[in-house]
């Protein structure tokens, strides 16, 4: 059985962290202040995104969304 993980290229990485560092910062100036609980809600998930695209960009195994396992079939 084999394990193939699907994981962002660097591209996509980037862009990812990009995003979430400008939603972060908006969670921060803006929406803390602001919007309450859901400020604070919105500013963890955003630090969450980035954090998960930073990783797929700065590291060269990164985190996998998801993984699948194939079997090979053995052909007579």
């Amino acid at each position: 059985m084999k394990k193939i993980a699907f994981k962002p290229s660097k591209p996509v990485a980037f862009i990812g962290f990009v995003g979430g560092l400008g939603l972060s910062l908006f969670g921060i100036i803006y929406a803390i202040p602001n919007l309450g609980v859901f400020g604070i809600v919105w500013t963890i998930l955003a630090v969450l995104v980035t954090l998960y695209y930073t990783v797929n960009l700065f590291t060269k195994k990164g985190l996998s969304l998801y993984q699948i396992e194939v079997e090979k079939k053995k052909i007579k």
